[in-house]
């Protein structure tokens, strides 16, 4: 079985603290009316910056969220 595939990035900006915004909960299930899965999300981390006694510490930026769907 052949493959399509499609990769969207989330702007962690629009997250509001409790999740992720009800626009791309639409989004997404318009991409599952349309026959996408969702495969996998992963972050998209900024460059960090290091702080004695912790590490590197990262923020989140944004996610890239990976789709796939049988081609037609």
């Amino acid at each position: 079985m052949e493959w399509q595939y499609k990769i969207v990035y989330i702007n962690a900006k629009k997250n509001t603290g409790t999740g992720l915004p009800d626009e791309i909960n639409i989004e997404f299930n318009r991409y599952g009316s349309d026959g996408w899965e969702l495969v996998k999300v992963e972050p998209k981390l900024d460059g960090g910056f290091m702080a004695f006694g912790f590490g590197w510490i990262h923020q989140t930026v944004g996610y890239v969220a990976f789709f796939k769907r049988p081609k037609k």
